[in-house]
């Protein structure tokens, strides 16, 4: 695994962009890339302090803003799911966004990234006023599709549901050893009863059918548990989300 740094003097901050992929030497523009959580842990692993000197951070990582929503069944495939939970991991709290795209969820207007944007700011900004940023556990935030004036609605404290947003299929191509995937929306009829959502306080619900920006926390084995002694934390969170958290 390599890592190069890309100047970024453009950038609000005047730093430094890195660069992680796989491989011996340094990075080239058709280097095999790094997932999402093996870009986080070299980072925090030593990576930050060789690069940039930066022996005692980041203080928080955020991950995304990622095209289309991490919802339900979802969350199990997110990179961005993924690298919050390696994050917070190695004790550093995070955050994962992801915004919807339009009603199809195949196009993804910059509007939804805008609105989500702004919106991740202020919600972060609230998080650490209050000294809420945890480690116990990473906040999956979804934002809903604003494309066509529709308003986003209030933060909505989910958990992840059991049920899914999409399906996938394998269909193996001729007698060879390629397959082809495809994807469906669970609209469309996803079959085997995978698009069931069984959850009242699905995150899936809240995003998709009620417009409304939603917020669940994320452990280590991505669930709603948390461990016992992070009730508290949890508690507090989660009365900011639902009380004082700022409205889209």
């Amino acid at each position: 695994m390599a890592a190069e740094v890309v100047p970024c003097a453009g950038a609000p901050s005047g730093g430094a962009v890195f660069g992680v992929c796989l491989g011996e030497d340094g990075c080239a523009p058709d280097s095999p890339g790094a997932t999402p959580a093996d870009t986080v842990k070299p980072a925090l692993r030593g990576g930050l302090a060789a690069k940039a000197g930066w022996k005692d951070g980041p203080d928080l990582v955020l991950t995304g803003i990622n095209s289309g929503p991490n919802v339900a069944a979802s969350v199990n495939d997110s990179g961005t799911v993924g690298a919050a939970v390696a994050a917070i991991d190695q004790g550093v709290p995070a955050l994962a966004f992801s915004s919807s795209g339009d009603e199809s969820q195949l196009y993804f207007p910059r509007e939804n990234y805008r609105a989500h944007a702004e919106f991740g700011a202020r919600f972060v900004a609230g998080l650490e006023e209050r000294g809420l940023l945890t480690p116990a556990f990473a906040l999956k935030v979804d934002y809903p599709d604003v494309s066509a004036g529709r308003k986003a609605g209030a933060p909505v404290w989910t958990r992840v549901g059991d049920g899914a947003v999409a399906y996938h299929a394998y269909e193996r191509r001729g007698t060879g050893d390629t397959f082809d995937i495809t994807l469906g929306l669970c609209e469309g009829g996803g079959s085997g009863g995978e698009c069931a959502e069984g959850r009242a306080d699905a995150d899936s619900t809240w995003l998709l059918g009620e417009g409304h920006v939603t917020v669940a926390p994320i452990t280590w084995d991505r669930t709603y548990g948390t461990p016992v002694d992070a009730r508290r934390e949890l508690t507090a969170v989660r009365r900011y989300v639902e009380r004082e958290a700022p409205r889209p």
